[in-house]
Formats: structure tokens, C-alpha cells, sequence
């Protein structure tokens, strides 16, 4: 309330404070307000460009920030002693700070998520170290909305994925197909890997280039496992990868080559030997007691 006006003074609440300071003060709020626009309109137009999903609140923060610090330069310039604005200040923030501190590492994290776009709406990723997989259908400033493969819809907060490993299954065009077949250390692997060749050419959906590879990979306990590598349309994957190993299957049947199941041999020695007879000896005499 003003009380009274004298010599290029004003008397507010007690404190007489000059008229110049005033109106250089409402000039100083005034520039801090046009300064905050003319800033937002880049920061707007970069954020749009790189992380739509934050520029909103971002740009928003960047005006009332510029707007305060403006706010807080007035009030120095009318001579009010701002030490103690500030220590209340500061210790509020302090408190403040430990309130939200996990939101705004969220609303930091989905920001430079923006920028990295390691991952965007409809892609299929995985969040290695959580353990989760899905489909991502939305992205917001605190969090990623995952519609996991069995339809359950997971969200998960910005900071946890952007320190995480994410797997991104849809960003590349193709994918590599790889399938490990086990046949019959009796059987002969040419004519297999030529069976199997024969399955993955007449494929139209499998990629001329890179070129398909069929090797024997390794001499497993109870097979020779041959490794089928192949690439696909990243869409076609999982129909490509199943039909491929029914049809790889029913043409080894068809061959006659043997599919084995796992084998354990086990020898006990020739100590172990004459044990099993004295036991196979003495299993009449049990059993008619």
C-alpha cells in the first residue's frame, strides 16, 4: 500500500524506495520476459526437431527460468537485501531437490534419449538388464510405455533405460536367422548341409545377400551339429525362422538322416564289470525271498 510520494521517492510498506528504481526494475522484468521468449523459440524449434516427446515442458522451463533470474535482478536493483531469499531459497531447493530428484534425472534421461533415438514407437526392443521386451508405444518426458510380447503393457521410468543395454530388434531392414541342426554322427554331413541348402534357396523371403551359410560347427555329445545362417526382412524373421525348422526336419526324415536324441554311455571299468554281474547274480536270489 502506498502511502506516500515525495522528491522522486515512494513510501511502500515503510521503505522508501526512489521511483527510478522502480521503473528500471519493471524494465528489467520487462527485457528478462522478451529475452525468455526470443530464447524459447530455438530451444522450441531444436527440441521439436530432436525429442518432440520433452520439448514442451522443456522450452517451458527455459522461460521461467530466464524469467526469474530477471525477477530476482529487479528485486537487487530496488535494494532489497536478498540474503536471506536466498538462504531460505536454497535450502528449499536442497529439499526440493532430494523430492524430485528421480524426476528430474527421468525428464533428463528421456531428453537425451531424444537425442540418441536409439530406439522409436513401434520398434521392438529389449531391456537386457530388466529383463523386458516389447514393443514401445509411447515415449514421454519421465518414462517409455513397452507392450511386452504376451500383451502385458509395461512402463518404465527414462533413467533405468537410458542406463540400461537396449537391444533393438526392428531398427535394422534384416536380420540373421541362425538354427543349429544335430544329425547322426553315422550320417553323412554333405549330403545333410545339401538337404538343408536345397530348404534354404527355395525360401523367396531369404536375402540373396548377404549369402546364406551352412556349415558343421561342432562335434557335440551325441551330434554333429551343423549351423544354419541365414538373413531375412526384419518382419519375416520369426515366420521364416519357424517354417524353416518344421521344413528343415521333414526333408531330413525324408532323406533318411537321423536326428538323435541326446546320448549318455556310461563305463564303470572291469572292476565295474564284475560288480554288475555279482549283482545281476544275486537278483534271482532276492527276488524269491
Amino acid at each position: 500500500m502506498v502511502e506516500g510520494i515525495a522528491l522522486g521517492t515512494i513510501d511502500i510498506l515503510g521503505t522508501r524506495i526512489e521511483l527510478l528504481k522502480i521503473l528500471i526494475s519493471i524494465a528489467i522484468v520487462a527485457v528478462g520476459v522478451v529475452i525468455a521468449r526470443l530464447v524459447r523459440i530455438p530451444v522450441s524449434y531444436f527440441l521439436t526437431k530432436y525429442a518432440p516427446q520433452a520439448a514442451p515442458l522443456a522450452s517451458k522451463v527455459v522461460f521461467w527460468v530466464i524469467v526469474g533470474i530477471a525477477a530476482l535482478s529487479a528485486i537487487g536493483n530496488l535494494g532489497v537485501e536478498l540474503t536471506g531469499v536466498l538462504l531460505a531459497g536454497g535450502i528449499a531447493g536442497i529439499i526440493i531437490g532430494f523430492a524430485v530428484q528421480s524426476t528430474v534425472a527421468n525428464l533428463f534421461s528421456g531428453l537425451f534419449m531424444q537425442i540418441d533415438r536409439a530406439f522409436r514407437i513401434g520398434d521392438a526392443i529389449e531391456v537386457a538388464e530388466m529383463n523386458v521386451a516389447g514393443i514401445v508405444t509411447d515415449i514421454t518426458a519421465f518414462s517409455v510405455v513397452l507392450r511386452r510380447f504376451d500383451g502385458v503393457y509395461v512402463r518404465i521410468p527414462n533413467e533405468k533405460i537410458f542406463t540400461s543395454q537396449v537391444r533393438n530388434f526392428g531398427r535394422n531392414v534384416a536380420r540373421r536367422v541362425e538354427i543349429t541342426v544335430g544329425i547322426a554322427y553315422k550320417e553323412d554331413m554333405s549330403k545333410a548341409i545339401e538337404v538343408i541348402k536345397g530348404i534354404v534357396n527355395d525360401d523367396p523371403r531369404i536375402l540373396a545377400v548377404p549369402e546364406p551359410r551352412i556349415m558343421v560347427w561342432e562335434l557335440g555329445s551325441s551330434s554333429v551339429n551343423i549351423n544354419v545362417w541365414c538373413w531375412v526382412p526384419t518382419q519375416e524373421f520369426f515366420n521364416v525362422r519357424g517354417e524353416l525348422v518344421k521344413k528343415i526336419k521333414e526333408a531330413l526324415d525324408a532323406n533318411g538322416i537321423e536326428i538323435p536324441f541326446q546320448q549318455v554311455t556310461v563305463w564303470f571299468g572291469d572292476k565295474g564289470k564284475d560288480l554288475g554281474e555279482r549283482e545281476r547274480l544275486r537278483l534271482p536270489s532276492l527276488n524269491e525271498q
